[in-house]
């Protein structure tokens, strides 16, 4: 694995005190030397939604970065006192509208971008309401085949919705 750059904390956030680095459990990290406060580096959690009707999958193109301009599926990053799947509704009704329901986890993957890990929980949901449209951080919303997917944002989306593609012609044989 390739050395990521390092946040550095500077000032422990339960005390004040200016902190160190020290090497815990083989990682450098920030030591708060009066309390003794580890700063570990933690990854951000992230939710995506494969909603999925008829055949088609929806997707977002999304309007910010990291890959603006690029389709990916709908979702973002759980707040810390958010149970993932309220995260989930949240991030579909924001980005797109959509009111669903969180049924079932259908991956987890790891990224590092940047400095920063990152968890994504791929969950299977089923639109109950709401009226499609692009709202926040997204351009435009639309509904995909298998066979004629977009250029995707991220490699991670692409490993979901390939998993996806597979089952939908899976069915489509049978």
């Amino acid at each position: 694995m390739a050395a990521a750059p390092r946040a550095v904390i500077t000032y422990c956030s339960s005390c004040g005190s200016k902190t160190e680095r020290r090497v815990v459990a083989r990682q450098s990290l920030s030591v708060c030397p009066s309390c003794e406060r580890i700063f570990f580096r933690n990854p951000k959690v992230v939710v995506t939604a494969l909603i999925e009707d008829q055949g088609r999958v929806l997707l977002v193109l999304r309007d910010i970065e990291p890959g603006r301009g690029l389709w990916g599926l709908p979702g973002g990053y759980v707040d810390w006192d958010e149970h993932p799947e309220a995260a989930l509704a949240r991030e579909c009704l924001e980005e797109t509208g959509a009111v669903v329901e969180p049924e079932n986890l259908v991956g987890v993957q790891h990224v590092v971008l940047g400095d920063e890990g990152i968890v994504i929980l791929a969950y299977r949901a089923r639109l109950t309401g709401g009226e499609l449209e692009a709202r926040d951080e997204v351009q435009e919303i639309g509904w995909f085949t298998p066979d004629a997917l977009p250029p995707l944002a991220f490699t991670s989306h692409r490993r979901i919705l390939q998993g996806w593609s597979k089952q939908v012609l899976a069915r489509g044989a049978a």
